[in-house]
């Protein structure tokens, strides 16, 4: 993991957007021209300093109401789920979970990479045990590894990271809730 540079695009941001595309592709939710959006849509926000998920940046791209976003990613969500390994249980009472500050703070990278990937971490039990949820089974699974690979590092123990699936209104109020100061 990078340093807090906000303008920096990881190595986790590239692999969060490849994995994305090519999971998109196979499994048909997006056509490559869409793939080739989300992608450009995606680096410009992360050199910028802003947050980008893909699976929401493909719902925006399909329907620009905003309310019909909860039932395209739902949807999405559970077929991509259905593509990746473990199984990534849907986790309907996250928003209701307290934030993370003192982690956070004690882990600033992390907290930028969950930032800007819109991947909140739900629960911390130290560096030892995490949960981290995300609208996209991709993108809670890429930053998990990257969690798993800073506390590694830097702390010298292997965490247990649990990785769930978001609503589409339980992911706004957690990205809100965490990352608007």
């Amino acid at each position: 993991m990078q340093s807090a540079d906000n303008s920096a695009i990881t190595e986790w941001h590239s692999y969060a957007l490849q994995q994305s595309s090519d999971i998109f592709l196979k499994s048909k939710i997006a056509t490559k021209e869409e793939v080739f959006t989300i992608t450009e849509q995606c680096l410009k926000a992360w050199k910028q300093g802003l947050a980008a998920e893909p699976l929401h940046r493909l719902a925006a791209l399909e329907d620009d109401d905003e309310n019909q976003f909860e039932a395209s990613i739902e949807r999405w969500s559970a077929v991509l789920a259905s593509l990746v390994t473990p199984v990534m249980p849907p986790a309907p009472f996250a928003s209701k979970m307290m934030t993370p500050n003192g982690f956070y703070e004690k882990h600033e990278p992390i907290f930028e990479l969950a930032r800007s990937l819109q991947c909140p971490i739900l629960y911390n039990e130290d560096a030892d045990v995490i949960g981290v949820g995300s609208i996209s089974p991709v993108t809670c699974t890429i930053f998990a590894q990257a969690v798993h690979a800073y506390i590694s590092e830097t702390q010298g123990i292997l965490p247990y990271i649990t990785c769930v699936r978001l609503n589409y209104t339980s992911w706004k109020a957690l990205n809100a809730k965490h990352f608007i100061r």
